[in-house]
């Protein structure tokens, strides 16, 4: 499964691409920091990855989970 959030903002400053995802990192002013080391630690629960591409006028985010099949949560 696939999932990407998109948007059309200045993008993310060079400055912090490499530490996007530890905690309390923000490149918001007012920004606590937290949101993406929350998601990457729940994607990575589940198996998952979390990537993003960003340039000025163009950010992107891409979750990618597996599809498991035959999970002990799966409905009947």
């Amino acid at each position: 499964l696939e999932l990407q959030v998109i948007d059309n903002g200045p993008g993310i400053p060079e400055a912090i691409r490499h530490t996007l995802f530890y905690p309390l990192v923000s490149g918001r002013d007012g920004g606590s920091g937290l949101g993406l080391s929350i998601a990457q630690t729940f994607v990575e629960q589940h198996q998952g990855m979390i990537e993003v591409e960003s340039a000025p006028g163009r950010t992107c985010f891409s979750i990618l989970l597996p599809v498991g099949a035959g999970t002990e949560h799966d409905a009947p």
